[in-house]
């Protein structure tokens, strides 16, 4: 830059703290009031100010004076002539004031220069375009007048600037990747996106930049971050550039996604379609209503227009109701509208070892396409990721087993084309929107189908008493009577009766009700350790009273406790799935009844204690 030797060198600076130099050194500034009254007027440089504005943005709204004004703008003229000499002048025109200051003496001015210079591109070579814009770039230091009041800092020229400098981080990193050097601007674009979460324009070339430099799952992860800021709080969808970004990124060669398709196997391949589901069991019985709730749910509303986030149903019930089964048969039915995959994840419910949301999402990832060392470290990324792969995809999520809401939340798609089926003994009250069907324990008729299912039908009608006084002392559990069934199936020289006789001793049943890796232990043993440890002598208690209803003041009476703690105590044990309502016809009172298998497995325990 040639300036006139005849005056002194001095640098004008707003592109970051207030700042004044003089040959290369800074001096120091005057008072406060003069001191911002000189920042205001850098940034209307060579523009008449209004007093009132001044007087506004300087001292704050209702303080201040115009004496105080014109005695603070008088000691901005001595320092000026003191530090400036005649480059630098204040005048006082029709009620406001003027800064004449050429504008090779301003940060700012020089920088916008340098902006306007470059709109005109035509035959100019980017790594000169790069070079001057990247010089221009420089002389930013931080946020415009980084540290001055709120009066100041809301001026709206300040926000003009800020939009030149983010334009000026656009143009750079297009011009970055034209010339193969991505990484030049990656920090610094990365950094002033972070302070404009909405701007849609500098998120896209961030995006553009990030999957320039080999990093597709970051671009992936910060799309769907912006994806998820525009639909939660401004109500919107990404722009068609931010949208065309994003496509760019899942055409990559190798490609990690298809553009509206499966994922690919990096280097070429077949596409990679997940299908998790298990298989589903050749002699399912029942649940005719829950699996027509089900199959419209996931079915029929998944082409439904107005529907803005992805599908969730639940499916909750006591250990050992067959939530597992169902959610597999209607998962499996359903695999046909959903071609572009379906995940599964038993996440162990309340078990000791519970599978974390994080693990989870590493296997999802890798089963769409994602290479292991491409997977992020972090919670949060991997959400993010997961989501934008799903984006746009007819995904079925079925996540089985679950222990409660915080476990699942992390894995549910956010694109309306998926769905996502669960499986839990928690009501899944917290999960919003989700369509969640309760199976209950099946009826002796329904029971006994299940059994001729498993054993022969003709075998369950030449005992159809003992057929049923099985199924009742299964309490009419799903995973109970397909017990008994493939014990029977083992035996086939045994009546069912012998099988009848071994489980009418109460102190045996649990063990009878055991074949190969299933048990009905098992569940109940998980459910009750999920109880809280001040419940467990309720729960011991009520075991005692034998098979009988009773209501909270019989809770509170046997069990010493007052009628809050035990309308508490009751809560988690319904929670348990150890305690059922009943009804008695008694519409002024609720009662409760502990379940049959669950009162012998808390008597086992006492006896085992003993």
């Amino acid at each position: 830059m040639i300036v006139d030797s005849t005056v002194p060198m001095c640098d004008f600076q707003i592109l970051g703290p207030l700042q004044v130099r003089l040959a290369g050194v800074t001096v120091p500034l005057p008072a406060r009031h003069p001191r911002m009254l000189l920042a205001v007027l850098l940034l209307h440089n060579d523009e008449i100010v209004a007093e009132e504005r001044l007087l506004e943005q300087v001292w704050g709204h209702g303080a201040g004076s115009m004496i105080a004004l014109r005695t603070a703008m008088s000691r901005l003229r001595s320092w000026l002539r003191c530090e400036a000499g005649s480059i630098a002048c204040v005048e006082h025109v029709d009620g406001g004031y003027r800064l004449r200051l050429p504008d090779r003496f301003v940060d700012a001015a020089r920088f916008r220069a340098v902006l306007a210079a470059d709109s005109d591109t035509a035959g100019i070579d980017p790594h000169l375009r790069l070079t001057s814009l990247m010089t221009a770039l420089e002389q930013w230091r931080g946020p415009v007048l980084d540290g001055a009041p709120d009066g100041v800092r809301h001026d709206s020229a300040i926000r003009a600037l800020d939009d030149d400098h983010a334009m000026c981080l656009q143009r750079l990193a297009a011009l970055a990747i034209s010339v193969q050097a991505p990484e030049l601007l990656l920090p610094r674009t990365r950094a002033l996106a972070r302070s404009r979460p909405f701007d849609e324009p500098l998120h896209t070339r961030l995006i553009e930049l990030l999957a320039a430099c080999g990093r597709p799952a970051e671009a992936l992860m910060e799309y769907e971050q912006l994806r998820s800021r525009l639909a939660d709080e401004l109500g919107v969808a990404p722009s068609a550039d931010v949208q065309r970004a994003y496509l760019g990124v899942l055409d990559q060669d190798p490609p990690l996604v298809g553009r509206s398709g499966p994922a690919r196997v990096p280097g070429g391949g077949r596409p990679v379609v997940p299908h998790q589901i298990p298989a589903d069991i050749a002699d399912f019985t029942g649940r005719d209503k829950p699996i027509a709730v089900l199959l419209d749910y996931l079915g029929g509303m998944l082409n439904d227009p107005m529907r803005p986030t992805a599908l969730v149903a639940g499916i909750t019930g006591a250990a050992g109701a067959g939530k597992t089964v169902l959610a597999v048969h209607v998962a499996q039915r359903l695999a046909q509208l959903y071609p572009d995959g379906q995940l599964y994840a038993d996440l162990r419910g309340i078990a000791a070892d519970a599978e974390l949301p994080f693990h989870v999402l590493g296997r999802f990832l890798r089963a769409l396409g994602i290479g292991k060392n491409d997977v992020p470290d972090d919670l949060a990324e991997r959400m993010a990721l997961y989501r934008s792969l799903l984006s746009g995809r007819r995904i079925l999520v079925v996540l089985d087993n679950a222990e409660g809401e915080a476990q699942v939340r992390p894995l549910l798609p956010g694109s309306p084309t998926c769905s996502a089926l669960i499986t839990s003994r928690c009501r899944l009250v917290g999960v919003s929107g989700a369509r969640v069907v309760e199976l209950g324990r099946f009826d002796v008729d329904r029971a006994v189908q299940l059994l001729a299912a498993v054993i022969g039908h003709e075998r369950a009608t030449a005992e159809p008493e003992a057929a049923a006084e099985l199924v009742r002392l299964c309490c009419g559990l799903p995973l109970a009577v397909r017990i008994c069934g493939a014990r029977l199936a083992a035996r086939p020289h045994w009546p069912i009766a012998t099988l009848v006789a071994l489980l009418r001793d109460e102190e045996r049943r649990l063990d009878e009700l055991s074949v190969a890796d299933l048990a009905v232990r098992d569940g109940l043993r998980q459910c009750h350790d999920w109880i809280r440890e001040d419940v467990r002598p309720t729960l011991a208690r009520l075991a005692k009273l034998g098979p009988v209803y009773f209501a909270v003041g019989t809770v509170a009476a046997v069990c010493g406790l007052n009628h809050v703690t035990a309308h508490d105590h009751l809560g988690v044990l319904a929670e348990a799935r150890f305690v059922s309502v009943v009804n008695t016809g008694q519409t002024e009172r609720v009662h409760y009844r502990l379940d049959d298998l669950a009162r012998l497995f808390v008597l086992g325990l006492d006896s085992a204690r003993s």
